[in-house]
């Protein structure tokens, strides 16, 4: 039987290890489960390479890669690592399987978006925080393209909507000093606060503001995009903070997939970079199996083909840009486990650069089905 190597890229180390441990199990727990399946003429053999969060390694991976053979990457976490590696991808005709939400304004014909876009996870999120909580936002984010970019997409459509960004702050990643933002936030005694920090940062900042809220008698949402079930003992339970986060999957959303996972994986939780990443291996898998040819353009091809409306995640990844539609849920965190408060009706279409979005109101987005020229945006 062939066997057909892939690559992992994940920093099971650093700052936000924690993350990349689900996607790492997803993955994993996703080639075991094609390689027990005879329905597959091949197996998956992966090698997993962990940068540590040093952004550096990344491409020195990538080149290791190369020289065995690995034309499919499954990884990273942080959009700063994966543009870091694009210029190799494109050099050397390499796939990038990306199951992670991220900014935006990007599309390379090397890359599967897989993780959510703006329009299909941050513009939901906002709205209904401005609908729900108040029109006074305060935005906060790691100091790197995720933080800026997400923040200036959120002050676009708080001020679009008529509210106001009451203050804006960034803290370098593992930076863990979070005094000085939690005591300007509440001075400003903002609605809601847009939280686009990452990893451990993102920690300590809940952590501090859930005490000091308690010690002043007050409660104050906290909205994310990237907070998952992976991350939920590092901070629960928050007592004064009402933390919503919004993405493709949660726990509740399909409890009988998660009792699945349990009984054929062990014991472990379900997020959305376990999903992002679980789904990737089975979509390369699957169109792998329609293509016959592991080649990065023969696998697209056979991608674009695929729709699947029988499990978690992408339902089809469009031609256009690369990016799937994905399913949007907005779920609030009650003890260690998020709860579902909306979710929209359809599979929202990916609109990465907004071009169809009205940030003022949501609407759904209409694609054009003539195949555009896909270009890296840095």
């Amino acid at each position: 039987m062939q066997v057909i190597d892939i690559g992992i890229l994940l920093s099971t180390e650093g700052t936000y290890s924690h993350m990349a441990k689900s996607a790492l199990a997803g993955a994993c727990h996703a080639l075991a489960e094609i390689n027990a399946d005879p329905a597959y003429p091949f197996q998956l053999q992966a090698r997993h390479i962990n940068p540590a969060g040093d952004l550096a390694a990344y491409s020195e991976a990538v080149s290791t890669f190369i020289d065995q053979g690995i034309r499919h990457i499954f990884g990273t976490i942080t959009s700063a690592s994966r543009k870091e590696i694009i210029p190799d991808l494109e050099q050397h005709n390499l796939l990038l399987w990306y199951g992670c939400p991220y900014e935006g304004f990007e599309s390379s014909e090397q890359v599967v978006y897989l993780g959510g876009c703006p329009n299909q996870t941050l513009l939901p999120l906002l709205r209904l925080a401005l609908d729900t909580f108040g029109q006074r936002a305060w935005l906060t984010g790691s100091n790197y393209v995720w933080g800026w970019e997400s923040n200036r997409i959120a002050r676009e459509v708080v001020e679009a909507s008529g509210g106001r960004v009451v203050g804006e702050k960034y803290l370098h990643l593992r930076n863990s000093a979070v005094t000085e933002l939690v005591e300007a936030i509440l001075s400003a005694e903002p609605d809601f606060v847009l939280n686009n920090l990452v990893g451990e940062t993102s920690y300590a900042f809940l952590r501090a503001l859930d005490g000091a809220c308690m010690r002043l008698g007050r409660t104050l949402a906290v909205l994310s995009c990237n907070f998952t079930e992976a991350e939920v003992a590092e901070v629960a339970p928050l007592r004064a903070v009402r933390l919503l986060s919004c993405g493709p999957f949660f726990e509740s959303v399909d409890p009988d997939f998660c009792a699945q996972q349990r009984r054929l994986h062990g014991a472990q939780r379900i997020s959305h970079y376990y999903i992002g990443a679980w789904r990737a291996v089975r979509l390369f898998a699957d169109s792998l199996r329609q293509a016959s040819n592991s080649q990065p353009e023969a696998v697209l091809t056979a991608l674009h083909r695929q729709y699947d409306a029988h499990s978690p995640g992408a339902r089809s990844v469009l031609a256009q840009n690369n990016h799937a539609c994905l399913p949007c849920y907005i779920a609030e965190l009650e003890q260690e486990c998020f709860q579902l408060l909306h979710s929209e009706p359809q599979p929202v279409m990916p609109d990465p650069y907004l071009s169809a979005t009205d940030l003022r109101q949501s609407q759904t987005v209409v694609m054009n089905s003539a195949r555009a020229v896909l270009r890296v945006v840095k």
